[in-house]
Parts: structure tokens; C-alpha cells; sequence
């Protein structure tokens, strides 16, 4: 355990049982907390290990829900994933060493409030979310202070201010061997990462009621046409996918081949479905175009990544997001193609 000197640090708790949009909305409360106030932010992996199928203390959550007439719930099954994909512990404090710290009472505590965060958020003004916040912290300006963020807050999904902090600490999951390592491509090709949500919002799974985040699969379809027009270049597409049993299902749950749905186009599919977290969101990353959903993951690997991202307008903004395109729910494919087109325009040799 790292030992850590008696400065000013932020500790936060929350580590709701979700997906990485979810989850890292709340790593960017206490990151955006920590960079408007000079604060170290006091940071532990407990704070972001998630349920797998194999543990053993979610199986008995869901076991005693059902004892009680109610639904069991579905993991995501994430496990330390994100926490090995972003080594936030290479760019933050040890929070165990902070705790010791307490532990002795070298150090005072304060409880924070909640940052002010309305959903949607896209017109979010910083400055005023957190001012409640950044109001208790300039009252204890002395060293020797942790400063504690509260639970069952709502966590904050516009990242135009933290972007370059989350994205140095996934360049260090790089640089630790922990995170992508890469893979080699046709670079005459262009790459693209279909990232389409189903999983659990398709009929009879636990978010079911949610279904209307999912965009049907004649969205994307028209949005390839575009690119491939735009483009006048060899696809090589991956679609990533949450499906059932390893199959690839419609926003009506029924059987889909990508394959046969693009047979038109001049590309290569590839369909990872049910496929590893990381190695998802490193393809999604590295993609020369991602195209995305109305999803937390989505909106992540698009910060990450420096290729175009074509994107559907949520309840979010896209700030920070480099060379974004947010589209709406329905789509004009020719004037799409005609904004494509000299965004992907190939420089004279």
C-alpha cells in the first residue's frame, strides 16, 4: 500500500452494480470535483469491480431475490475489467493509504453534497453542478482534509473537461502491458466497429422496458450505406454486440445476419457476439469509424478514440468527442454521404 503525505484528497464510495457509462459517471463527479479544487483524488479498484456470473456475492443476491417473489437481476459481467483498462491507480492517490490516514485521525473529514446534475445534461453548466460543492471545500482550505462525495448521487456523463485525464490514464493501462495491445489491419480498408445495444433490453431480459434505446437495425444499416458511398473504399466491419447464446438478435429479438444484410456493400463482416469487454472496447477505440448507440460504451470508446464517430443524439452531449457526428433517430442516407464525404477524403499521395 502506497503511503501518501497529509495533503487535501477526495474519497467517493458509490460503485453501483452497472455498466461503464454508469459506473465512470460517478469517476468524473470526483475527477471534475478534484480539478476545480486542486484536490488528489483518493482512488481504490473496490470502487469499480463489478458482478460476473462466477461471483459467488451476487449468485446469493439474486438467489434471495427470487425467495422473495421478486426478478433476479442480469450482470454485466465486467468484473476488474475497467479498472484494468483504465489504471486510474497509476493517476490518483491510494485510497487505502487515506483510510489509514483517517484510521489515525491525521486527517478531518467532510461530507460533501451532491453535485447538481439535471438529465438530460447536454447544456450542463459545470460551474453551477458543482457549486454547492466547490462552496463547502473553499470553507476548509487547510491541508489535512478528505472530502467525501455521497452515495445514490447522479453521476455526470459530459467529460469536455476531463477527457484529457481519462484518456492519460487509458494511455497508461496501454503503457502497463494491462489494456489494447492492438491488432494488425488492412490499413486500404476502412475499419469500422458497429457497436449496436441489445443484450438486456431486448424482449423478456431485464431491461426490456427500456427497449426504446435501441436503435433498429435499419438505422445502422443506412448509416453503413452512407459511409460506403462517402467513402468509395473496401469496409472491414466488426459488429459488437450483446445477443443471446452468442447470436447476433433484431431490436425484435428475432435472428439477424449482418453477413447477408450487407452482401450489397463492398466489405468484409465480422459479428463478435457476447465477446470480451475489453477486447470490445479496444476495437470500438482503434475503429477509423465507430458507429455507435444510445450506450454508456458507445459513448466512452468515442472519447477515446481519434477516428470519425457516428453517433445517435442522447440525453448527453458528446463534448470532448473528437470528430463527432450526432445523428437523429431518422436519417437521410444521401445527405449523411455528403457530409461523410470530405471527412474521409483520402490526401494525394
Amino acid at each position: 500500500m502506497k503511503t501518501e503525505a497529509i495533503g487535501r484528497y477526495l474519497v467517493d464510495y458509490e460503485n453501483p452494480d452497472a455498466g461503464i457509462g454508469h459506473s465512470l459517471g460517478h469517476v468524473n463527479n470526483a475527477v471534475k470535483v478534484c480539478l476545480r479544487n486542486q484536490l488528489q483524488f483518493a482512488y481504490s479498484d473496490k470502487q469499480l469491480i463489478k458482478s460476473t456470473q462466477s461471483s459467488f456475492k451476487w449468485r446469493l443476491r439474486q438467489w434471495t431475490r427470487r425467495i422473495v417473489g421478486r426478478k433476479a437481476h442480469e450482470t454485466h459481467g465486467i468484473g476488474d475489467a475497467i479498472c484494468r483498462m483504465f489504471a486510474f491507480s497509476e493517476s490518483a492517490a491510494s485510497r487505502e493509504a487515506v483510510e489509514a490516514l483517517i484510521r489515525k485521525k491525521q486527517v478531518r473529514v467532510v461530507e460533501l453534497p451532491a453535485p447538481d446534475i439535471v438529465i438530460p445534461s447536454n447544456n450542463q453548466d459545470d460551474d453551477q453542478a458543482y457549486a454547492a460543492i466547490d462552496a463547502v471545500i473553499r470553507q476548509h482550505p487547510q491541508d489535512g482534509m478528505v472530502f467525501v462525495l455521497p452515495p445514490k448521487r447522479t453521476g455526470d456523463f459530459e467529460y469536455g473537461s476531463t477527457r484529457d485525464w481519462f484518456k492519460r490514464c487509458y494511455r497508461a493501462g496501454q503503457v502497463l502491458g494491462i489494456a489494447d495491445k492492438g491488432s494488425a489491419t488492412d490499413k486500404a480498408s476502412l475499419q469500422v466497429a458497429l457497436h449496436i445495444r441489445r443484450g438486456d433490453l431486448l424482449p423478456g431480459r431485464q431491461f426490456a422496458d427500456l427497449a426504446h434505446r435501441m436503435l433498429p437495425d435499419r438505422w445502422y444499416l443506412q448509416v453503413l450505406e452512407a459511409l460506403a458511398q462517402a467513402s468509395g473504399r473496401h469496409l472491414q466491419v466488426v459488429v459488437l454486440s450483446e445477443g443471446v447464446n452468442g447470436s447476433y438478435r433484431s431490436e425484435l429479438g428475432a435472428d439477424f445476419s449482418w453477413v447477408q444484410a450487407l452482401r450489397h456493400l463492398d466489405c468484409d463482416v465480422v459479428e463478435k457476439i457476447d465477446q470480451d469487454f475489453i477486447e470490445s472496447f479496444h476495437a470500438m477505440v482503434r475503429a477509423d469509424v465507430l458507429i455507435g448507440s444510445k450506450s454508456g460504451m458507445t459513448h466512452l470508446a468515442g472519447l477515446m478514440g481519434d477516428g470519425i464517430k457516428l453517433v445517435p443524439r442522447m440525453w448527453h452531449s458528446y463534448r470532448g468527442t473528437r470528430q463527432v457526428i450526432e445523428l437523429e433517430d431518422s436519417i437521410a442516407g444521401d445527405e449523411l454521404a455528403a457530409v461523410l464525404a470530405p471527412l474521409l477524403a483520402v490526401p494525394a499521395a
